[in-house]
C-alpha cells in the first residue's frame, strides 16, 4: 500500500517580541533538521518596524543555515552596539520531503507577500515591509497560516476570511451526502472553500472550486476533512 505522507505545518515558533535568533537556533537545531521552513525577523539595525519574510525550501541541515547566515551577518545582540543582533518572531515548518509537489511554505510567502502588498504595507525590497508587528500578526491569522493542520479541530477562521467564504484550496467546507462504489466504499460528495490564487507577478483571483466525490482515505488528508468526515459517519452510522 503506498504511504500517503503527511505534509502538515507546524508552528515551532511565535512571539510578538521576539527572541535572539542565534539562541533559539542553537536550542532548536534538531527540530529543524530536514524541514521546510517559513520565518519572519527583524535585524537590530533596521529603522522602524521593519521585518523580513523568507524560506528554507531544502532538506538536511539548510533550514538551521538559512538563518545561522543572518547571524553570521548581523551578529549577536549587544549593549555596546544596538545596531547588531537579530530577532526572530516566526518559524512555521514541515518535514521535506522531495516527491510532495504542494511546497507549502513556498505558497504561504507568496500568499502573505500578495497580502501585505493589497493591504498598502510599505515595501523595501521584496520581502521586507515596513509595518508593525501587530499587524503583521493579524495578517497571518486573517490568512490561516498559524493554524496547524495536525488539529483534529475545526479551524477558527477569521470573521474576513469567513465572509469571503474563502479559505487554502485544500479546505473542506462541507460534506453534502455521501453514495458507494462498486466495491462497497464509501465516496463522499464534498464541498470546498473558494480559495486566492496568486500568478507570478503576485496578483490574484478568487477561484470557486467544483463539489468532489473524495474517498475517505483522500478526505482525512484535507484541511478540516477528517473531523467533518468522522462527524458525518457518527451522525448516519456508517
Amino acid at each position: 500500500m503506498t504511504e500517503v505522507l503527511n505534509n502538515n505545518m507546524k508552528v515551532l515558533l511565535k512571539s510578538k517580541q521576539g527572541t535572539e535568533l542565534k539562541t533559539w537556533i542553537e536550542k532548536n537545531k534538531s527540530r529543524l533538521s530536514n524541514h521546510r521552513i517559513f520565518y519572519i525577523l527583524k535585524a537590530n539595525l533596521e529603522k522602524g518596524d521593519v521585518y523580513k519574510i523568507g524560506i528554507s525550501e531544502r532538506g538536511d541541515t539548510s533550514a538551521y543555515g538559512r538563518l545561522n547566515d543572518y547571524y553570521n551577518h548581523m551578529g549577536k545582540s549587544t549593549n555596546e552596539n544596538k545596531c547588531l543582533g537579530v530577532k526572530l518572531h516566526l518559524v512555521i515548518a514541515n518535514l521535506f520531503n522531495p516527491s510532495v509537489g504542494n511546497n507549502k511554505v513556498r505558497a504561504i510567502e507568496t500568499k502573505v507577500i500578495a497580502h501585505l502588498k493589497e493591504a498598502g504595507a510599505t515595501e523595501r525590497g521584496r520581502e521586507r515591509f515596513k509595518i508593525s508587528i501587530d499587524k503583521l500578526f493579524d495578517t497571518l491569522d486573517e490568512l490561516g497560516v498559524l493554524k496547524g493542520d495536525e488539529n483534529g479541530d475545526i479551524l477558527k477562521r477569521s470573521p474576513r476570511i469567513l465572509d469571503k467564504n474563502e479559505a487554502s484550496a485544500d479546505t473542506v467546507k462541507a460534506i453534502l451526502g455521501h453514495s458507494k462504489n462498486r466495491r462497497g466504499g464509501i465516496l463522499f460528495e464534498v464541498s470546498f472553500h473558494r480559495y486566492r490564487k496568486y500568478d507570478s507577478d503576485q496578483n490574484s483571483k478568487v477561484v470557486k472550486q467544483d463539489n468532489r466525490e473524495v474517498s475517505y482515505q483522500d478526505l482525512v488528508q484535507l484541511r478540516d476533512g477528517k473531523k467533518l468526515a468522522d462527524e458525518y459517519i457518527k451522525k448516519y452510522n456508517l
